[in-house]
């Protein structure tokens, strides 16, 4: 499932934006596109995440497009058509934030407590290391068990799909499997770390 559906559903349908229109034209033309996410931090909070997308090698050198607002449309089209991030960290970025806004869709149909109970079961199941400081934390508010039941929820499915897909889609952007693993896990904690003010 791409962000736009998780954003809005699954029947959300948005057409092809004129960027990508752009973009098709030299893939066809056997250029190789690469992007660059962009977010910075204005003052405590962070400034809109936007997109730059450039042509390495291109013959001829063809400048960097305009920077243009990250939108699901975009990075759905950017990640169907295995455009990498121009590095690794910046990989970590553009994911983290889509699973800030993965997450954040989910979180808002299903409401807080139930999201992070399920939350917290799948992070205890993926190992994570963010698992036991933010449990501390949650645990001073509220008792949230990690209930091995939330995972067979329809919010337990929802999540460990997101989870699952981000994976695959790495796996699929080109990254060997040591580095999808480091990707990701650097990802999730910086959206944890983002969500819950670890």
């Amino acid at each position: 499932m791409g962000l736009v559906a998780d954003s809005n559903g699954s029947g959300a349908a948005e057409p092809t934006p004129p960027e990508a229109l752009r973009w098709e034209f030299f893939l066809q033309q056997g250029v190789r596109l690469i992007c660059t996410f962009v977010r910075r931090r204005q003052g405590p909070t962070w400034g809109p995440a936007r997109i730059v997308v450039c042509y390495p090698g291109a013959q001829p050198a063809l400048p960097p497009d305009p920077v243009v607002p990250w939108d699901p449309v975009l990075e759905d089209w950017l990640l169907d058509h295995r455009i990498r991030a121009c590095d690794e960290a910046n990989e970590t970025a553009r994911f983290g934030h889509a699973l800030e806004t993965r997450l954040g869709a989910i979180e808002r149909r299903c409401g807080s407590a139930l999201f992070v109970a399920v939350l917290l079961r799948c992070l205890y199941d993926l190992r994570c290391e963010l698992y036991l400081p933010l449990q501390r934390k949650l645990g001073a508010i509220r008792s949230y068990e990690p209930d091995p039941g939330s995972v067979h929820t329809a919010t337990g499915g929802e999540l460990n799909q997101v989870l699952r897909r981000s994976q695959d889609v790495l796996a699929a952007l080109g990254y060997p499997p040591d580095r999808v693993a480091a990707i990701f896990g650097d990802a999730l904690a910086s959206y944890l770390r983002e969500r819950f003010e670890l």
